[in-house]
């Protein structure tokens, strides 16, 4: 059990990108904040993802996101 739940919170510490919100900046200042170069961008017309083998769960890029495109657990920064 205690595998479990050290999994569940790994999981849950991991921001991930709304791609609604996301207007897949040229300069991704997210991208820029990210420590750990979790943040990923395949296609440039496409909004980037959060990799979560890499993500150190710091939470630098939420706030660095200037449309609030970077949320943790599906809730935005300001919940």
């Amino acid at each position: 059990m205690a595998v479990h739940s050290t999994i569940r919170a790994q999981v849950t510490s991991v921001p991930r990108v709304v791609d609604d919100l996301c207007h897949v900046c040229g300069k991704c200042l997210a991208r820029q904040a990210c420590r750990s170069k979790a943040i990923l961008q395949l296609d440039r017309d496409e909004p980037p993802f959060i990799d979560a083998n890499l993500c150190y769960g710091c939470r630098a890029c939420i706030p660095a996101c200037p449309w609030g495109a970077i949320v943790l657990n599906g809730h935005s920064a300001d919940a």
